[in-house]
C-alpha cells in the first residue's frame, strides 16, 4: 500500500442505567398457571430487520428455529407487538440469538404512542430472559438502546403473558387519526389543494410507505422517512401557484419536534410560512399565509427515536392545478441509479482501492496484512480493518460465527486484548500467515464484504441519499467514511459534514449540489491535512475533484484520475 488507511470505529455510548421497582428475572416456570400466552401469532411492527426471512412476524410464530433481526451496527431498536385489545402483562420471555440486547427496557402503551416502562436492564447477557412484569397495555415493545455485540438485536420469541385481554387486532391502531372529510380542490375556497397531487420526499422507511401516501386521502396509509436521521422532508406540487391559507399534518407516532412549512415558486428557493421547535404529533392545524406552486414540510429535529410519519399532509387554499409532468427537482438525485448499482459499486471500489492500495485490483486485497506505522497495529484486507480500532476484531468475530473451525478464531483473545492498542502481542508472523491462509476460504471473503457493507458502505450511501445527493456524491461520503470513520472526533466523518454545513446546504435543504459537494470536499481536505499520514491530498483533488468539475454526478464512465501522481483509467 502506498498511503495508509486509517480507519476508525467509534465507540459505542454508556447507556444509563433505569432502575424500574418491582420487577424480578426469575427462572422460567417460575409463575403461575394462569398466565396465558397471549402474543404468539399476533401483529407485531419493528424498527427495522436484517432482511427477507428476518421479519418481526418470525418472533411470535411460535417456531424458535425462525427468527426476528433488527439492521446491523445501529441503536437504538425495537419490537411491538399489538395484543389487539388492552391486558394485563405479568410475564415477558425473551429468546435471544447470538445478538442480544445489552441494555433495553419492557414498556407497554394504551395507544402506541406514549409509552410506559415496565422492566430496564443495561446488563443483559443474552440466552434467555424470563422476566415477571407488572403493566398493562394493548401494545407491548421491547426497546433496546445498546446492543451486546458488533451486530444487532436477534430474538428467536418474543413471548408476551398476562391475562384479560387480547384478541384478533384490526387492521389499524386505535390512534388513527379521525379522518378529515374529503373536500374537492374547487367545491370552496380554502379547500383542500394536495390531495391526489404529485409528492416526493427526501427518503421512506421502505416500501408502502411513499410520500404518496400523504395526499391520498386515507388516514390508514401514511408516509414514514428513513429512521434516526435528521433533517427530512417531504413536499407536494400544486401544479400551479396557489395562495396557500392552511395546512395540517395528521401525525403518525413518530412525529417532527422542529420543522418548518416552506412554500416555492420552483421548487428550489423556499419561504418558511411557519415553523416550531416544540412540536408534540398528534394534529397539527396550522394558519399560515402564503403562496407557491409547492409546499413543503421539513423537518429538523424528530419527535421520537423513528423517523417523521404523516397520515396525511394536507394544503388548504386557492388555486393550484393537476401538474403537468416537470422535471425532476434539483434537490433530489436525478439518476435512477446510485452507488447501491453492483456495476457503480464495482467503480466505487476501484477508486477507493487506487488511494488505498495503488491498484484497482481490490479484490486482491483480501489477504493483504500489515502493520503500516500508523498506531493501529495490524492493517488488513478490503478495506484496512485494524487490530487496534475494533473493526477486525469484529470482522474474525462474524466469520467466527460463520465458520467456529476457522484458522482465524484462535487468535480472537488475542485481538480482543490488542483492540485500541498498537501490540501484536498474541499476534505476530502467525497470524498474519494465517490471516494470508483463510483468503482460500469465501466465507473468509464474504466476511469481509459484509463488514465493510455495514459499517461504511451501508451508512455512507444512506446518509447521502438524505443529503439528496446523486452518485458521486455518495461515493465521496463512503471514501470519507472509509479514512476518518463516523467518530466524533474532529476529523470523522460527522465533523466534515457539519464543517460543511457551515459553507453551503445540502440538495434536501435547498443547496445547490455542486456548491455543496464542494464544501465537502474543502472540509474533507481539511480533515486530511490535520493528519500526517493522510497530508497527501490527491484522492480529493486529482480524483473526486475532478469528477465533480466534470459534472459527473452519475459517476458515469469513462473515467480519468490520479492519485499520488499515478494515473488511473476506468473504460
Amino acid at each position: 500500500m502506498s498511503t495508509s488507511p486509517a480507519i476508525r470505529r467509534a465507540l459505542a455510548a454508556a447507556v444509563a442505567a433505569v432502575s424500574v421497582p418491582a420487577v424480578l428475572l426469575v427462572a422460567p416456570g417460575a409463575f403461575a398457571s394462569a398466565d396465558v400466552l397471549l402474543s404468539q401469532g399476533k401483529s407485531v411492527t419493528t424498527s427495522s430487520t436484517e432482511g427477507s426471512g428476518f421479519e418481526a412476524s418470525k418472533a411470535v410464530d411460535g417456531n424458535t428455529t425462525t427468527r426476528w433481526s433488527s439492521a446491523e451496527g445501529v441503536d437504538p431498536q425495537w419490537i411491538r407487538v399489538d395484543l389487539g385489545a388492552s391486558a394485563t402483562v405479568s410475564r415477558i420471555n425473551l429468546k435471544w440469538e447470538a445478538a442480544y440486547g445489552k441494555a433495553y427496557k419492557i414498556q407497554t402503551s394504551a395507544d402506541g404512542s406514549s409509552w410506559t416502562d415496565v422492566y430496564s436492564t443495561t446488563s443483559g447477557d443474552g440466552g434467555t430472559d424470563d422476566l415477571a412484569v407488572s403493566g398493562s397495555g394493548r401494545y407491548i415493545r421491547l426497546y433496546g438502546t445498546a446492543r451486546g455485540t458488533a451486530y444487532g438485536y436477534s430474538l428467536y420469541e418474543f413471548q408476551v403473558y398476562g391475562s384479560s385481554g387480547g384478541s384478533t387486532p384490526s387492521p389499524t391502531p386505535t390512534s388513527t387519526p379521525t379522518p378529515t372529510p374529503t373536500v374537492s380542490p374547487t367545491s370552496q375556497p380554502g379547500g383542500v389543494i394536495s390531495q391526489g397531487k404529485p409528492a416526493t420526499a427526501s427518503s421512506t422507511e421502505g416500501s408502502g410507505f411513499e410520500a404518496g401516501k400523504a395526499v391520498d386521502g386515507s388516514t390508514t396509509t401514511r408516509w414514514s422517512s428513513a429512521e434516526g436521521v435528521d433533517p427530512q422532508w417531504i413536499r407536494v406540487d400544486l401544479g400551479s401557484s396557489a395562495t396557500i391559507s392552511r395546512v395540517k399534518l395528521s401525525w403518525e407516532a413518530a412525529y417532527g419536534k422542529a420543522y418548518k412549512i416552506q412554500t416555492s415558486a420552483d421548487g428550489s428557493s423556499w419561504t418558511d410560512v411557519y415553523s416550531t421547535t416544540s412540536g408534540d404529533g398528534g394534529t397539527d392545524d396550522l394558519t399560515v399565509s402564503g403562496s407557491g406552486r409547492y409546499v413543503r414540510l421539513y423537518g429538523t429535529a424528530r419527535g421520537t427515536a423513528y423517523g417523521y410519519s404523516l397520515y396525511e399532509f394536507q394544503v388548504y387554499g386557492a388555486g393550484g392545478s393537476t401538474p403537468s409532468p416537470s422535471p425532476t427537482p434539483t434537490t433530489t438525485p436525478t439518476s435512477g441509479v446510485d452507488l447501491n448499482d453492483p456495476a457503480k459499486k464495482e467503480i466505487a471500489m476501484q477508486i477507493v482501492s487506487s488511494a488505498e492500495n495503488s491498484s484497482l485490483n481490490w479484490k486482491a486485497q483480501y489477504k493483504y496484512i500489515e502493520d503500516i506505522g500508523d498506531g493501529r497495529g495490524y492493517t488488513a484486507g478490503i478495506i484496512g480493518f485494524c487490530s487496534g480500532t475494533g473493526d477486525m476484531l469484529d470482522m474474525v468475530e462474524l466469520y467466527t460465527q460463520r465458520v467456529p473451525g476457522n484458522v482465524l478464531a484462535k487468535y480472537l483473545p488475542a485481538l480482543r486484548s490488542v483492540n485500541g492498542t498498537d501490540s501484536h502481542a498474541g499476534l505476530g508472523s502467525a497470524f498474519e500467515a494465517d490471516w494470508a491462509r483463510a483468503d482460500s476460504d469465501p466465507a473468509f471473503r464474504k466476511a469481509q464484504d459484509d463488514e465493510r457493507d455495514r459499517v461504511y458502505f451501508n451508512p455512507a450511501v444512506s446518509r447521502a441519499k438524505s443529503d439528496g445527493v446523486r452518485t458521486l456524491g455518495q461515493f465521496m461520503y463512503y471514501d470519507a467514511i472509509v479514512m476518518h470513520g463516523d467518530g466524533g472526533d474532529p476529523e470523522s466523518f460527522s465533523s466534515i459534514r457539519a464543517n460543511a454545513l457551515k459553507k453551503a446546504k445540502p440538495p434536501a435543504q435547498g443547496g445547490n449540489e455542486t456548491t455543496w459537494l464542494n464544501a465537502f470536499l474543502d472540509a474533507r481536505r481539511t480533515a486530511m491535512l490535520a493528519e500526517e499520514a493522510h497530508s497527501d491530498t490527491s484522492r480529493v483533488d486529482t480524483a473526486q475533484r475532478v469528477f465533480l468539475n466534470n459534472g459527473n454526478f452519475n459517476l458515469n464512465t469513462p473515467l480519468d484520475w490520479a492519485v499520488y501522481g499515478e494515473p488511473y483509467h476506468i473504460s
